[in-house]
């Protein structure tokens, strides 16, 4: 009998081609997998797993992050990952071959500014500052290697910490871009599970003050400027954030907020003076190196074809001071704190000031009616302050900015007023660490480049300005500024003197008293102002 022979496997009535093609495919997609599950991050706190991240949930939080040698990658703040903790003492980081332990009491300080980057192949790297860098894991702090170290393709992180159970924040904000400002801390909140409340105040010191007097609620953390400072921390509104310790900051951020040999509030951006121009009447582009020389001989050149070549708020001293610097004042404030108006560098300005008013080339607006004319094309030239590029680009309108120009006679360019608002943290606050968390999140370089590039200013972080080079297209303009330009002074003097110098310049430039008078009266008012005589 012929034998019976088996019916062919369901394998063996496979096309080849199908078979070669699926065999293809499962691998593909295996190794896919495999090189997912390579690339994941696991994040643990105290060996407890926290959450996994996959290549693709990695991507999509990353930005462009500064490195230590200057270039930009793809990355984000350890800080963004991890939950919002209390304090934290140790982080190991593991690598397919091997890891590396950092031990720091302090770390939990530094979450927002150690950096995991996309390296290559989808593999991501950490990268930690100098002061964590240890030799061991139990090395005594004055051990620790001054240098950056990169742990690359690290799949394991687990931080040694105690949450932070701090909730419900309320943070006044003030000036201009409140709206992104908000965008930023709700992804902050949003990531963290945190409630934080955001209230627009439109003078953060005068309602600081009256609810201080009415014992009313204060916020747990509050946007100032530089000479808010010596009321708000004479009045015991706000603390010392001695306690945040080392910032990547730039120096003249602190500077900012320094009263009484303490910081009472962290740098967030800066705006700058500039000189906005229209280059239809201005005769062109202004170049970044230039000198008042140039820029009052454009003006002369449009006397009865505009009507202000030149214009701003002369009777002001906030613009007064940088032409003060310009003709040669060293110092604003005195080593004592005081302010003097009546020195030579202060007669020689308003001498120059006076001048370009009586030849018809300066035209004395305020603000509003300043802006209205330059829109209109009444007038060419401006002094003003990098806040307003936003609303010039909304309307549209055809303009430029320039630096502040050198005073050729004296070598010295007229220095602009840098002015700097920073987040304070009140004394009354029931939320420290949150409130701490927040500023170090708003102080870290991601959020510093995206707000302060979406509003043309300049963040306080350094680090954040390597993103804004390629981010902000006015930041040569700004940079030079920094360079230049001196801070918005945290004295009680600079109240005092900003308030009798609008009075006395008001006389001066309607020639109701002549220099020497002005300068000599504003001295005593000053003096008499701050009891000092």
């Amino acid at each position: 009998m012929p034998r019976e022979t088996a019916a062919p496997s369901a394998f063996e009535k496979e096309d080849p081609l199908r078979t070669k093609a699926a065999v293809s495919a499962a691998l593909a997609l295996f190794l896919a997998l495999a090189a997912a599950s390579l690339h994941s991050l696991e994040l643990s706190i105290g060996g407890a797993l926290y959450k996994r991240l996959s290549p693709t949930e990695l991507a999509s939080l990353a930005y462009d992050l500064p490195l230590p040698d200057g270039s930009l990658a793809r990355g984000l703040a350890l800080g963004e990952v991890f939950p919002l903790v209390e304090s934290a003492w140790r982080l190991e980081a593991s690598t397919r071959s091997g890891g590396r332990t950092f031990a720091d009491d302090g770390l939990a300080e530094r979450l927002f500014e150690i950096r995991l980057v996309q390296a290559a192949a989808g593999a991501w790297d950490l990268i930690i500052g100098d002061e964590y860098v240890a030799r061991d894991e139990y090395v005594a702090r004055d051990e620790y290697v001054a240098r950056d170290e990169r742990v690359a393709g690290v799949d394991r992180l687990d931080l040694s910490a105690d949450l932070l159970s701090e909730d419900s924040l309320e943070f006044w904000a003030s000036w201009e871009g409140v709206n992104e400002l908000k965008k930023e801390i709700a992804r902050f909140a949003e990531t963290h599970g945190k409630s934080i409340r955001v209230l627009d105040v439109p003078n953060t010191q005068t309602k600081l003050l009256a609810t201080a007097r009415a014992r009313g609620k204060l916020p747990d953390l509050v946007m100032i400027q530089s000479d808010y400072v010596p009321a708000l921390s004479r009045a015991g509104i706000i603390q010392s954030v001695e306690h945040l310790g080392d910032m990547d900051i730039v120096p003249k951020g602190f500077e900012a907020f320094v009263d009484q040999g303490k910081a009472w509030a962290v740098p967030f951006y800066f705006d700058a003076q500039l000189v906005f121009y229209r280059p239809s009447l201005a005769g062109g582009p202004v170049p970044d190196s230039w000198t008042l020389e140039d820029m009052v001989s454009r003006a002369r050149a449009l006397r009865g074809k505009v009507e202000a070549p030149l214009a701003w708020n002369a009777w002001s001293a906030y613009w007064l001071l940088p032409f003060v610097a310009g003709f040669g004042k060293e110092r604003l404030v005195g080593p004592d704190g005081s302010m003097i108006a009546n020195d030579l560098p202060t007669a020689r300005a308003l001498g120059k000031l006076k001048e370009l008013k009586a030849e018809g080339s300066l035209e004395m607006l305020e603000r509003d009616a300043m802006i209205s004319w330059f829109a209109a094309g009444k007038a060419a030239f401006i002094l003003h302050g990098s806040y307003g590029i936003p609303e010039f680009e909304r309307i549209g309108l055809d303009f430029g900015v320039a630096p502040y120009p050198l005073v050729a006679e004296t070598g010295k360019a007229l220095a602009p007023l840098l002015d700097f608002k920073g987040l304070a943290i009140s004394r009354r606050t029931t939320k420290p660490i949150l409130a701490k968390r927040l500023v170090q999140y708003l102080s870290s370089p991601g959020p510093q480049a995206r707000f302060s590039s979406s509003q043309a200013k300049l963040p306080a972080n350094r680090s954040a300005w390597t993103i804004s080079r390629s981010t902000n297209k006015y930041f040569a303009q700004l940079s030079r500024s920094y360079e230049t330009g001196i801070v918005v002074p945290p004295v009680p003097a600079y109240g005092a003197y900003k308030s009798i110098m609008w009075k006395m310049l008001r006389f001066l430039f309607t020639d109701q008293m002549d220099l020497s008078e002005t300068l000599a009266t504003a001295d005593r008012l000053i003096a008499e102002n701050l009891g000092t005589r």
